[in-house]
């Protein structure tokens, strides 16, 4: 078989849904040897999916292809004879809540991530709304199968998207336990702290700078209010993401609350100084107002780090019962979980071991291996359903 995948929206690998993508196609070329992956893709991000695995075929076209508007145009116009010209059997849209075709010619199956837009209000203009809230849906509705990365997202899919349940199919996320581990070296800690100017014990939350989903703004409130409770607190705040749409509201809660000294933003960091990163943090909290999955939350479990998060949308469902869960809406809750996991020697004491076990434990459950394995029997079956 020949298997077409767009591969566009993908943020060059600076987001979650970018890593998904390499992640769970370069893992399936290896599952099925006998077969062809063709890869679309706007000719910046070439080299980048290319990277993704040395047998997969990469079909680039001009960098105008990749703006969101001229590439919703060249999926409804032009991926479908794209298809043909390449002769694929079947097509897998990996960033389905971005990008679908309303007709493929080929049996069809899309990866939906999160509803977002749903849930955090302003996340996006109204032209994108429109798109998102209007059109996407509809697009769907008409894949042959849906992935859907958490059982959060899988409601959403019907109560909203109204997707028919028979058709999805709930496929978690991973986290590479080769990589984050807490057993990191010691000149590798040292080089990230040098490299991205941390010093001293952190707190870390790594999200694009965004606002006010990833709810920074928050964050920054309680971690204040954990300072003047705690004056002698050692701890900075890391930030760790690029800036997105809204960062002048962190950068001016910031200054608001006095913190110029106390929170580091090490910008986008590159893949080989996450692990230590993680591994290094004595907290690593995830305020998120909503996610499709979470999956930094994973990477910090798996690196041993214990975690706290908020019990909103799909990130309960990662967590379990390894890390401690707060209200993200209310900042005296943040602040009190965060102290909760600082103090050692409180009514908590033994908590931060008990929950890197448990994280460990609970990260070992959700791996690229199992999920890539489990995306390519759904595209085997849609073949196998395909008429002679």
């Amino acid at each position: 078989m020949r298997i077409g995948i767009s591969a566009f929206a993908g943020d060059g690998g600076k987001s979650g849904i970018s890593q998904y993508m390499a992640n769970i196609v370069g893992r399936m070329i290896e599952l099925a040897p006998q077969h062809d992956f063709i890869a679309f893709v706007g000719q910046g991000d070439r080299d980048w999916v290319q990277s993704w695995h040395p047998r997969l075929a990469v079909v680039a076209y001009p960098n105008w292809t990749a703006h969101p508007i001229a590439s919703i145009g060249w999926h409804l116009l032009r991926l479908p004879a794209a298809l043909r010209a390449q002769g694929c059997d079947l097509v897998f849209m990996p960033a389905g809540n971005r990008r679908l075709a309303w007709s493929y010619g080929v049996p069809s199956l899309g990866t939906v991530h999160d509803f977002s837009q749903l849930h955090v209000p302003q996340k996006y203009d109204a032209l994108r709304m429109a798109y998102i809230m209007r059109v996407l849906p509809a697009m769907m509705r008409r894949l042959d199968r849906v992935i859907a990365v958490s059982e959060s997202t899988r409601r959403d899919l019907e109560a909203f998207a109204r997707v028919p349940p028979e058709r999805i199919r709930v496929i978690h996320n991973g986290a590479d336990l080769s990589r984050f581990t807490p057993q990191q070296p010691a000149g590798a800690v040292a080089a990230m702290r040098g490299q991205l100017g941390i010093d001293g014990p952190y707190l870390l939350y790594t999200a694009r700078l965004e606002h006010p989903g990833k709810n920074h703004v928050r964050l920054l409130e309680a971690f204040a209010q954990l300072r003047r409770r705690h004056a002698d607190l050692p701890h900075r705040l890391v930030l760790a993401g690029g800036r997105w749409s809204g960062a002048e509201a962190i950068d001016a809660k910031v200054a608001e609350l006095g913190l110029e000294h106390a929170v580091t933003f090490p910008g986008f960091v590159p893949d080989e100084l996450l692990p230590p990163l993680y591994a290094a943090a004595d907290v690593f909290v995830f305020p998120s107002l909503f996610e499709g999955f979470g999956i930094p939350v994973l990477e910090a479990m798996a690196s041993g780090t214990p975690v706290c998060a908020a019990d909103t949308s799909s990130i309960p469902e990662v967590v379990g019962d390894a890390g401690l869960l707060f209200d993200p809406t209310d900042t005296a809750a943040i602040a009190n979980t965060l102290g909760r996991l600082l103090d050692e020697h409180g009514d908590d004491r033994g908590l931060r071991q008990r929950l890197i076990e448990r994280g460990r434990h609970r990260a070992a459950d959700f791996t690229w291996d199992r999920a890539a394995a489990a995306t390519w029997a759904e595209l085997d079956g849609l073949a196998r359903t395909k008429p002679p």
